[in-house]
Parts: C-alpha cells; sequence; structure tokens
C-alpha cells in the first residue's frame, strides 16, 4: 500500500469520525477530525461559527487546513461542505472514501446527535441530493455504511489500500 492520506467524505452522520478513527488505528496512522480542527483554531462550536460568521467561514478554514497538511499517515474525516468548494478537490491529494448512506438511514442516525444548523433551513434529503455528484467526483472509492457495521466497512477500506 503506498503511504497517500487517506480522505473519508460524505453527509453528516455517515459515519466518517467513526470509521475514520477505527481505519487509522488499524494502519497506524494518525486521525483527524476536520470539524474538531476547524473548532479548536477558531475556539468555537461549529454551529457557533456559523452562527456568527457564515458557513463561507466553514469552508475557508477546512480549505486552508487542507493546505497545510504533510503528514502522509494521515485519515481525515472531511466536513460534510467540502465538495461544495470545488478547489478542495485538488487539495484531496490521496484515497479518497465516500461513506454513502440512504437518506432514511441518516435521517435515523441524525435523530440522536446535536442538531446541525446546516439541517435547519433544507431537509436531508434536499442536501444529499445537492451534493450527491459532487461527493461521486471527489471520491475515488464509494463505500456502502447502511448496515452501520463499522468493522466491515473498515475491512474493505482496508483491502482497497493493500490492492493500490
Amino acid at each position: 500500500m503506498s503511504e497517500k492520506r487517506i480522505y473519508i467524505i460524505g453527509m453528516a452522520g455517515s459515519g466518517k469520525t467513526t470509521i475514520g478513527k477505527m481505519l487509522a488505528e488499524k494502519l497506524g496512522y494518525k486521525f483527524l477530525d476536520m470539524n474538531t480542527e476547524i473548532e479548536k483554531e477558531a475556539l468555537m462550536f461549529y454551529d457557533e461559527i456559523v452562527g456568527h460568521y457564515g458557513f463561507q467561514t466553514i469552508s475557508n478554514a477546512e480549505t486552508n487546513l487542507l493546505k497545510k497538511f504533510t503528514d502522509e499517515k494521515l485519515v481525515i474525516a472531511c466536513n460534510d461542505a467540502v465538495v461544495l468548494n470545488r478547489d478542495n478537490k485538488k487539495l484531496l491529494n490521496g484515497f479518497v472514501f465516500y461513506l454513502d448512506v440512504d437518506n432514511k438511514v441518516l435521517e435515523k442516525r441524525l435523530e440522536n446527535e446535536y442538531p446541525k444548523i446546516a439541517y435547519e433551513s433544507m431537509s436531508v434529503e434536499e442536501i444529499a441530493q445537492s451534493r450527491f455528484l459532487k461527493y461521486r467526483d471527489f471520491s475515488t472509492h464509494i463505500i456502502n455504511n447502511n448496515q452501520n457495521n463499522i468493522e466491515h466497512v473498515v475491512n474493505e477500506m482496508i483491502e482497497i489500500l493493500q490492492l493500490k
């Protein structure tokens, strides 16, 4: 397996952080969650940043962080809106796994999470529909995560990585 960065993209609730942590641990890589990194830099929670400064601030912060990474042995759980900035595609220089999850499954998973500000004005279905082709375009591999079987998804990713 070549030692490229691994990026995980997908909708909120698709499992990016949970799967990313396990994948990084199994590979001996470092793990970064973009939302956490953005919050650390801003000293504010995600929804506070959006509420005070707007979504563009999140997008700009993510792009700036993507430019800073130098470590190759890195698994990065991207913000769910990373695909909205076309320039980010060339910054995702490595394996890009898109976690594809049905809208009904996402809605169920998001019921138990802290509500995200983006979902106050649009439904999961509307957001997913507007981003679906962008996720596919950005990705090098598409993985289905409807079953919520983290171990299976991580093993599938490792199998793909070993073939490269």
